[in-house]
């Protein structure tokens, strides 16, 4: 397989895998009704330094090169903010449809590879997830390290705080 053939097919793989995950995400906040208070605008899950695969930073490399100037230098500006996600703008990701696969599973209950379950401490507070709601990491985790092994050959990694400081520029 070319490397071009190679990228096109890890693209194309990541976004199936975000569909899916996102349909997870969807059904589970469905069946958990109000015991899962996670939505779009809640940004208790995103006062982390995260990092990840080129095959999602061309992603979101694209997402911060289309933004706004105003709103492009407001996530430059704030790039090695310590207290949240550089992408943090106003309580609101400035990369949105554009976020990563980590971002996306963020609230849901997730199976860690020690067999529990973690979720977000806002949610599921006096009630386990139902079933058939917790997302396994390893259904996400194994595809996505083969992905970003055709992206670039080697699975190599960028913090997010990375990408909000670059001038845009592919590596």
């Amino acid at each position: 397989m070319g490397e071009e053939t190679a990228r096109q097919a890890a693209g194309e793989a990541l976004v199936t895998l975000r569909t899916r995950v996102d349909a997870h995400f969807d059904a589970a906040a469905s069946k958990a009704g109000e015991a899962m208070r996670c939505a779009r605008g809640c940004d208790a899950c995103c006062h982390v330094d995260l990092s990840v695969f080129e095959v999602e930073a061309a992603r979101v490399r694209e997402a911060l090169s289309a933004l706004p100037s105003s709103l492009r230098e407001a996530v430059r500006a704030q790039a090695e903010q310590t207290e949240h996600c550089a992408m943090l703008v106003e309580g609101s990701c400035a990369v949105y449809d554009q976020r990563p696969l980590i971002c996306r599973s963020h609230g849901v209950a997730v199976l860690l590879e020690d067999g529990s379950v973690d979720h977000c401490p806002l949610n599921f507070e006096h009630t386990p997830p139902p079933p058939g709601t917790v997302l396994d990491l390893a259904a996400i985790n194994e595809p996505l390290c083969v992905m970003a092994t055709l992206w670039d050959g080697r699975g190599a990694r960028v913090r997010l705080a990375t990408l909000a400081a670059s001038t845009d520029a592919t590596p």
